[in-house]
C-alpha cells in the first residue's frame, strides 16, 4: 500500500504535534517493512533527511507557501489529492486536524483536541472557523478518527454522532533520552546556557493564554514571599498572545526570579528537565500534554490540571489541581518543596507512570489502523 502523510502543517522548531510527526516517521521507518511512505514535509526541514530511502520518500514543500494562510489551503484541498494520483496513494494520515476532501484514498485523521470547541478565546478567530469546520467534516468523510486520548475522544463524540467504531484512541509517548538520573555536568552545562543558577521550578510549553502562564506567576509570586531559594523557568516558543504572560514578572517586580528562556532544543530539553525541582504544567486543556509525560519520565515530581486528559496521562503519578485556582497551586507547590515523603513517593510513581507510554506503541497501533484498509483504492 502507498501511504501519504501530510508533515506540513509542523514547523521546524517541534512542539506536541511535531514531536508527534517525527517520532511517528521514525518508528513507522523502524518497524514497517511492507508500505511505501510518501511524507510531504516543510522545505526548511530537515528532519527526516535521514530515512529519505525507496520506500520512505521525504517530498520537499516550499515553507513559504505554507505560512501563508490561503496558500496553505489551496495546497492541502487541491495539490495533495494531485499527488495522491500521481503517486498512486492508497491512504493519506493527515496529522493536524484538517485533510483534503478531493482525495481518491482512504483518509485517516488525528484529532489532536476541541480547543476550538471548548475554548475559542484562545485561538486565532480564522483558525476556531477553519478547524471547527474541518474538525466536523472529519466526523462525516473521514474513514478513520485517532485521538490522542479518551478524554479527546469523548470531548468529540459529546459533540459529533459518530460511529465509535470509526474512531480510535492511540497515546502519545516521549523520547528514550528522557530519564532519570541524568549526568549533573552535563545538567550544570545546559543551565549556564540558559542563564539558570541555583535551584528552580520548571514551566515547559508554548507562551499562549490556553497554557496559563499567568495564574503559574500568579502562584509562584505568593510562594516566593516565603521561599526566595528558587527561580521560575518558563520554556518554550512564543504563540499566539504571548505578550501578557512575558511582560507579566516586570509589572510584579520578579524580572530576576522568573527566566524566559524561549524555545529549547530536544537535545537541551532532558537536562533542562531533570535539573529541576518541580515541574509544574497548569494548562486550561490539553488533548494529551506531552511535557507532563516528559518530566514524569525524568521522575521530576509535577503538579498538573484536574482537567482534560491530564489525569489520565498522569494519574496518581502527579499532584492534580484546579487550574484557575491560584492558591491551590501556590499551596501545591508549598506542599511538595516541605513534604520530603510526598515529593518521593511521586518521584518513584511518575518514573513507573512513564514506563506505559512509547512511540513504538504509538507506531505500531497506527499501523494497525493503516493495515485495517484491505482493500486500498486503487
Amino acid at each position: 500500500m502507498n501511504i501519504l502523510i501530510d508533515f506540513t502543517p509542523v514547523p521546524v522548531q517541534k512542539v506536541g504535534v511535531g514531536i508527534y510527526a517525527f517520532n511517528l516517521a521514525r518508528k513507522i521507518y523502524e518497524l514497517d517493512k511492507r508500505n511505501t511512505y510518501f511524507i510531504l514535509i516543510q522545505d526548511d526541514d530537515a528532519s527526516l533527511d535521514h530515512l529519505n530511502c525507496e520506500r520512505l520518500k521525504v517530498i520537499k514543500v516550499k515553507s513559504k507557501i505554507l505560512r501563508n494562510d490561503f496558500m496553505m489551503v489551496l495546497f492541502e484541498q487541491f495539490i495533495i489529492p494531485c499527488l495522491a494520483f500521481k503517486y498512486k496513494i492508497s491512504l493519506i494520515h493527515s496529522l493536524h486536524f484538517s485533510f483534503p476532501l478531493l482525495a481518491r484514498a482512504k483518509k485517516v485523521v488525528t484529532i489532536h483536541d476541541l480547543t476550538f470547541f471548548k475554548i475559542p478565546a484562545c485561538h486565532r478567530i480564522i483558525n476556531v472557523f477553519y478547524f471547527k469546520l474541518f474538525i466536523y467534516l472529519s466526523s462525516l468523510f473521514a474513514d478513520k478518527i485517532i485521538t490522542d486520548s479518551r478524554s479527546t475522544l469523548n470531548d468529540f463524540l459529546e459533540i459529533f454522532k459518530t460511529d465509535p467504531r470509526k474512531t480510535k484512541v492511540i497515546y502519545l509517548a516521549k523520547n528514550d533520552s528522557l530519564k532519570p538520573d541524568m549526568d549533573r555536568e552535563k545538567i550544570e552545562q545546559v543551565k549556564k546556557k540558559y542563564c539558570i543558577e541555583g535551584e528552580y521550578l520548571l514551566f515547559i510549553g508554548t507562551i499562549e493564554p490556553r497554557k496559563n502562564v499567568k495564574n503559574l506567576i500568579l502562584a509562584f509570586a505568593k510562594f516566593l514571599r516565603e521561599n526566595n531559594a528558587y527561580k521560575l523557568v518558563i520554556s518554550g516558543k512564543k504563540g499566539w498572545h504571548y505578550e501578557e504572560a512575558l511582560g507579566f514578572p516586570k509589572k510584579l517586580g520578579l524580572e530576576k526570579e522568573i527566566i524566559f528562556t524561549g524555545f529549547i532544543s530536544e537535545d537541551d530539553k532532558p537536562c533542562l528537565l531533570a535539573g529541576a525541582k518541580i515541574f509544574i504544567y497548569p494548562s486550561l486543556y490539553e488533548g494529551f500534554g506531552i511535557p507532563v509525560l516528559e518530566a514524569l519520565a525524568c521522575g521530576i515530581p509535577t503538579i498538573t490540571s484536574n482537567i482534560s486528559s491530564m489525569p489520565e496521562i498522569a494519574q496518581d503519578a502527579a499532584l492534580l489541581i484546579d487550574p484557575l485556582n491560584i492558591e491551590e497551586l501556590y499551596l501545591s507547590i508549598k506542599r511538595l518543596i516541605n513534604d520530603i515523603d510526598l515529593y518521593s513517593s511521586l518521584k518513584q510513581k511518575s518514573i513507573e507512570q512513564a514506563k506505559k507510554f512509547s512511540w513504538e506503541k504509538t507506531a505500531l497501533e497506527t499501523l494497525e489502523v493503516y493495515n485495517s484498509f484491505h482493500d486500498p483504492m486503487p
